[in-house]
């Protein structure tokens, strides 16, 4: 288990550096309420209504397709990892991080798995409502029978988290290239709506096969992650004169306006700040100076 809580830490901090600027906001706001330079009458107004617009991306439900791909196979390369792009893999039909013998049955389970930690389509919207699907293509001597088990485990907010396994059974067809063995990962609504920082699925081979137990790769294996196109995660901050917003509220969200109702400051000048959040992206703030009077 610590293991994969390091390749999922790793993997979130490799994609978020490789995104860069794809991590950017693509959510904005505006105070349309009070007006800049507005005066307030503090005797007459005990509470300040704040209020404006915000824009935020798209969240439709769909699917994001991860491929499983290789580097290279038994060298300093390998790294077998999940991509959202596909393509020739070098390491194209290796075997399992224990060189397989004899019958895939006998190597011990924790022995016999490979780990494919996500290398790049983070941060991820989960859709816990619907099933993970994807296929584990096999090659090699195709005689026999083979199971194949997935494990997914994701980092959510900073901790790893188990969002399902399952197994899967197929009848190796000596006479094709290949054999696509497809699972299905049942829904998991604990996690609906999270915002996933990395992912890592765990394939493990096993069952009475000779030689088979190697994955097809360059596009022959993947897993499909049911996802939101955006983060359905969203807000907007408020904070009087602190634009650090270490101590800000939150606005109550209707469609695209957003409003709420603050003490209102002392006698003075003060600066209104607002900005919206959604999942890990974050706006420019804006902000509105008002005149507070007796």
């Amino acid at each position: 288990m610590r293991r994969r809580t390091v390749l999922l830490v790793v993997a979130a901090l490799a994609t978020a550096l490789a995104a860069g600027g794809a991590l950017s906001a693509t959510t904005s706001v505006t105070i349309t309420t009070p007006k800049t330079n507005q005066k307030v009458s503090l005797h007459a107004n005990p509470y300040l209504a704040v209020a404006g617009t915000s824009a935020f991306a798209n969240t439709t439900a769909g699917t994001t397709r991860f491929f499983l791909r290789r580097d290279g196979c038994g060298t300093s390369s390998d790294n077998p990892h999940l991509s959202v792009t596909s393509g020739t893999d070098a390491g194209d039909g290796c075997g399992l991080v224990l060189n397989q013998v004899g019958l895939v049955g006998d190597a011990a389970p924790q022995a016999a798995s490979t780990d494919f930690p996500a290398s790049d389509g983070m941060p991820l919207a989960y859709d816990g409502s619907q099933p993970v699907t994807g296929q584990i293509s096999l090659t090699g001597g195709q005689v026999g029978e083979a199971q194949v088990t997935v494990d997914l485990q994701a980092l959510v907010e900073g901790n790893a988290v188990d969002l399902g396994s399952t197994t899967s059974t197929a009848l190796l067809d000596p006479t094709g290239a290949s054999t696509p063995v497809p699972f299905t990962i049942p829904a998991n609504s604990s996690f609906a709506g999270s915002d996933v920082q990395a992912l890592d699925l765990r394939v493990t081979i096993a069952g009475p096969n000779v030689y088979s137990g190697f994955m097809t790769l360059s596009g022959a294996s993947y897993v499909d992650m049911p996802s939101y196109a955006a983060s359905v995660n969203k807000s907007v901050l408020v904070s009087v004169d602190d634009p650090t917003f270490a101590n800000a509220v939150s606005a109550r969200l209707s469609g695209s306006t957003w409003s709420i109702a603050i003490p209102t400051p002392a006698v003075g000048k003060h600066t209104i700040y607002a900005r919206s959040t959604q999942g890990y992206a974050t706006s420019a703030p804006t902000s509105v100076v008002v005149s507070v009077t007796k």
